[in-house]
């Protein structure tokens, strides 16, 4: 369907391959990948012991890592709208997914505010042909993600194949883009978790998985199995070999989609995620519970037009910065909303200006994070620290990520002067920012749609 409507990620290694290769700024194509449900430490080229991503690490080999990558959300649309607006949840206000009354069929979801202007406005505006596949539908035209794009098209809960092959049936008008912007959003590895072959026999039995019915499960079953499954450590076992399964099938057709359009040659390649899952590290299976680092730490790769050089950054970034770093690398001017940090040139391509950033009054290696469902959460991450507020209960979480990256020790009681000092951030930070208006969309819903909104968790009674 064809549309008409009108990180500090610092990049300057961009910079340095514009000089080598003669890049001109304006002339790449952009590649943005976003894998639904993948945390950063269950790809193999983040050190994971399973070869879950030889496709994704093949990019990593000629690209750039980045080690310290928070999302601002535990769930999916929050964090798109922070991706493709650089503004945090609570400045853009969709903060509820997809819900209804079972007696009164009332179903919402917010739409972000006409205020805000995407990358994809921003892009179509300077000449790039812009596609999107999403395969999420809180991430539909009904919601306003496909603003910008002259072709988009969702395809709610669809595995990789058929997202590859909408994607190659626009192949004659991509390759004949004098510059496009292709934007694809997988939904692998999202629960139910399916037993993906050969892959997952590397990982558990057959045996193990048909016993346990683990393929089938919704999220909400999974989430009451939580108490079972901590008694059973070969249940849990099995249930992340699925989940790797789906990681490697996912891979495997983003390497399908890279080789199609060859696109290591001219193109700006970024592969992320919207948020991580988890495997009762904190009693919960699944994401959108809490705002821990398995459901918020997440992957981001960027390879650049030409490169083959291998970096690997320590830098703590968020998804808010991937706009505002794409601009800059193009040579756009970067909207007054953005609020993600930017990269600029001193003294040689290679230095970081780690103070200079758009987030008003707050230090730049200061990230957010946001949930709103059964808690209030609001978490602000740092080199060292993680802190986390609840304002449903008014507790709070204190915790040493360099000693305990696993968040087993609760500080909070320990640090008072620290949960001060992060506190006071985030309150100024959540009370000062500006806030934009937010639409609410109706939707009429099949039972076959309801019940598959339910399975993957996303269905809320209100």
């Amino acid at each position: 369907m064809k549309y008409s409507t009108p990180l500090c990620v610092i990049f300057t290694f961009f910079l340095a391959a514009c000089s080598t290769n003669n890049i001109s700024k304006e002339s790449f194509n952009i590649v943005l990948i976003t894998i639904d449900t993948l945390r950063a430490d269950h790809l193999s080229c983040y050190g994971y012991e399973r070869e879950t991503s030889p496709a994704i690490d093949n990019v990593a080999e000629k690209g750039i890592l980045f080690k310290n990558v928070i999302a601002p959300s535990s769930w999916t649309a929050p964090s798109m709208v922070s991706l493709f607006t650089s503004t945090y949840p609570v400045n853009h206000g969709v903060i509820h997914g997809v819900g209804y009354r079972r007696d009164e069929t009332i179903h919402i979801q917010e739409v972000f505010s006409d205020e805000l202007i995407t990358l994809a406005e921003i892009l179509q505006a300077h000449e790039y042909t812009t596609f999107g596949v999403t395969s999420n539908l809180h991430l539909s035209e009904k919601f306003g993600f496909a603003r910008g794009f002259d072709y988009f098209k969702c395809l709610p809960w669809f595995s990789a194949p058929p997202v590859n092959q909408e994607i190659y049936s626009w192949e004659d008008e991509i390759k004949k883009s004098e510059k496009f912007f292709l934007w694809v959003h997988y939904f692998d590895p999202h629960i139910p978790y399916l037993a993906q072959k050969p892959w997952v026999e590397n990982y558990t039995s057959q045996a193990l998985t048909e016993k346990l019915n683990l393929s089938n499960k919704s999220s909400g079953e999974l989430e009451g199995l939580a108490s079972t499954f901590k008694k059973d450590p070969q249940a849990v076992s099995n249930l992340i070999a699925l989940y790797d399964s789906e990681v490697n099938f996912v891979d495997s057709h983003v390497g399908a989609l890279i080789e199609k359009f060859e696109l290591d040659k001219n193109t700006l390649v970024i592969i992320t995620s919207d948020h991580g899952e988890e495997f009762l590290e904190h009693n919960h299976l699944g994401h959108g519970k809490n705002l821990f680092q398995e459901t918020i730490h997440i992957p981001l790769i960027v390879k650049l037009p030409y490169s083959v050089n291998k970096e690997t950054i320590e830098t703590h970034v968020n998804l808010i910065d991937i706009m505002p770093s794409i601009l800059q690398m193009i040579n756009i001017t970067v909207p007054d909303q953005a609020l993600g940090r930017n990269f600029r040139e001193k003294e040689g391509p290679f230095v970081w200006l780690q103070k200079i950033a758009l987030r008003r009054d707050v230090p730049s290696d200061y990230s957010f994070s946001e949930l709103d469902t059964k808690h209030i959460l609001k978490s602000i991450t740092t080199p060292e620290w993680k802190y986390i507020y609840n304002y449903t209960d008014r507790t709070e979480q204190l915790y040493n990520l360099n000693d305990d990256p696993l968040e087993v020790n609760n500080l909070a009681g320990k640090k008072a002067k620290e949960c001060e000092r992060l506190y006071v951030q985030l309150f100024n930070w959540a009370t000062n920012s500006k806030k934009y208006p937010t639409k609410s969309q109706q939707l009429e819903l099949s039972q076959e749609e309801k019940e598959q909104l339910e399975a993957l968790g996303y269905l809320q009674t209100q």
